[in-house]
């Protein structure tokens, strides 16, 4: 742990942000899960040393822009923390306390979507989180962070953020398949993008990979048409994106923020979601490989509305319809578990 936090701060802490030659990029977010801090860039160099090094890809966390008010990045070498402000006098302060000042980051536009900002009293480094999901920024209220306003804007959300994919819909308990629903999703997936077309929900599961050992991580445990008491009987992103490559582009994007999962749907890729049936709060099990949500369940996401801030989903089980962003972003980031069908 000692080692991957040194070797992160003595990277970013050399790695100048051309900035100025980002068009319109995205910005990447990352977790080290050793120190707890979040990580924001839109340089594609430090993006892909970050992953290297033990930092968790989170996906895009927002879009900037290539001009406006600039937003300052600064390093605290004695703790490896980073700030980003778009307030020139809280960087000279900073600057004055030690922080080694890094450049420009990004760009604010003066009109946009909020990006909210946050301060954890208890933490020494990650101190501050930055985030565009409402529903982030009050679980965060909720955990006992404190809300410190508006940190700058991203580049606005407009009705072409609105999209709707429309994936076919396969149910899983007409096809005699009560456990089936990690197949139902990905086949709505891959149809929706043009593969696997071929096939229907039977033929399709007759492929899918099995575990020997039982363990969801190295593929299906247990049988998909009946309920076997004491067996986790699921296919874990890992496994289930082998299989769905065979047809088709899948991408596991496991740990991707609901910013990311938004981006890929305005992309036009559907996602394969882990979530709780219905929504509901989690019932945990303890296996022989680990603890799994007992009522667990999975679909295809296919949707979202801005302006109501509700998703869309495909479900297996029960039909398609739009859900809460609240709702679906609490039961999906449980596991943060999502396989990508491009």
């Amino acid at each position: 742990m000692k080692k991957i936090g040194l070797l992160i701060g003595l990277m970013i802490g050399m790695i100048i942000l051309p900035v100025s030659a980002q068009a319109g990029v995205a910005m990447s977010r990352f977790y080290n899960p050793n120190s707890g801090e979040h990580f924001y860039t839109a340089n594609t160099n430090e993006r892909d040393n970050l992953k290297r090094v033990g930092w968790r890809y989170e996906g895009i966390g927002w879009n900037a822009p290539t001009n406006g008010n600039p937003v300052y990045r600064l390093y605290n070498p004695n703790v490896g923390d980073h700030h980003y402000t778009l307030n020139a006098n809280e960087r000279d302060n900073l600057k004055r306390a030690g922080w080694r000042y890094e450049g420009i980051a990004w760009y604010s536009p003066a009109k946009g979507t909020p990006l909210y900002r946050l301060y954890n009293p208890n933490a020494k480094t990650g101190t501050h989180h930055y985030t565009l999901d409402t529903n982030e920024r009050d679980n965060l209220k909720r955990s006992g962070w404190r809300y410190e306003g508006i940190a700058w804007n991203a580049e606005p959300m407009d009705a072409s953020n609105d999209i709707l994919l429309n994936v076919p819909y396969i149910n899983q308990n007409s096809a005699g398949l009560p456990m089936g629903c990690e197949a139902a999703a990905l086949l709505q997936g891959l149809q929706a993008k043009g593969y696997a077309k071929n096939y229907s929900l039977k033929t399709f599961i007759k492929e899918m990979p099995l575990a020997a050992d039982k363990n969801p991580n190295h593929g299906f445990a247990g049988r998909p048409d009946i309920v076997m008491s004491g067996v986790y009987q699921s296919i874990f992103p890992a496994p289930l994106t082998s299989w769905g490559s065979k047809y088709g582009k899948t991408v596991n994007i496991s740990g991707s923020s609901p910013a990311t999962l938004k981006q890929e749907l305005r992309n036009g890729h559907p996602v394969v979601v882990y979530v709780t049936l219905n929504f509901a709060s989690p019932q945990y099990g303890n296996y022989f490989w680990g603890t799994g949500i007992d009522n667990a369940h999975v679909l295809t996401l296919d949707g979202y509305n801005q302006a109501k801030d509700m998703y869309h989903v495909s479900d297996p089980n029960a039909g398609k319809y739009w859900v809460t962003a609240d709702k679906f972003e609490t039961s999906y980031q449980l596991k943060k578990f999502a396989v990508a069908i491009r």
